[in-house]
């Protein structure tokens, strides 16, 4: 395993994760004042953008700290399904059709990479029919399902971006499991066992 991997993940997160609720509510946590602000050379009227970007981890006098607070009090609650059926007018175009514009991209990665398609579906755990329903378009693949093709499939950053903007998806900073999968991709981190330590260290669900 690279050295240093586990701990460059750690200050990504530090720097980039935005759930503050749970930030927050860390016993360590120390309330953002204004003195803070200041010191930091933020104006104060940058307002609420300005002391939300303050409460990150990265900021806080004591974050390896609270970083471990986090880790060992993190549940995660990110669980979601591989795909989801399409609206009425989706489906009814699908039967027209050997394939929907977001099932081209998907077949057009795959291929980009090397892979071959028909054995896709299985390393990501759906069966060959709803595989052939998400290429037509009747169903739509979810982020989680989207997730495991980009690290399968060792996919780049703007690749990745472009995946989830055609079927309706985002990162989200306030959700552990993004940030851990972005800096994954975005530092091209696809070896199973890193993978499968970074999942862990966050005591995230795996998804490979």
């Amino acid at each position: 395993m690279s050295e240093g991997f586990l701990a460059d993940l750690d200050a990504y997160f530090c720097k980039n994760y935005s759930n503050f609720d749970l930030i927050c509510a860390l016993p360590s946590y120390e309330p953002v004042t204004v003195a803070m602000l200041l010191r930091s050379g933020n104006r104060v009227t940058e307002g609420e953008n300005g002391v939300s970007e303050r409460r990150k981890l990265c900021y806080q006098p004591q974050c390896e700290k609270l970083l471990q607070e986090f880790k060992e009090r993190f549940v995660d609650g990110s669980f979601t399904y591989s795909f989801r059926v399409a609206p009425a007018r989706e489906r009814f175009a699908a039967l027209f059709r050997r394939r929907s514009r977001g099932g081209a991209l998907l077949l057009k990665t795959i291929a980009s990479y090397g892979e071959d398609a028909a054995s896709v579906p299985e390393k990501l755990g759906v069966s060959a029919y709803v595989w052939k329903k998400i290429v037509r378009g009747s169903f739509l693949p979810e982020k989680v399902l989207l997730f495991k093709l980009c690290l399968l499939l060792g996919v780049r950053q703007k690749e990745s971006l472009a995946l989830l903007k055609t079927f309706g998806a985002y990162y989200d900073f306030a959700d552990a499991r993004d940030v851990v999968v972005r800096y994954l991709i975005d530092y091209r981190v696809f070896n199973r066992d890193m993978i499968d330590a970074a999942f862990e260290a966050f005591n995230l669900n795996k998804i490979l």
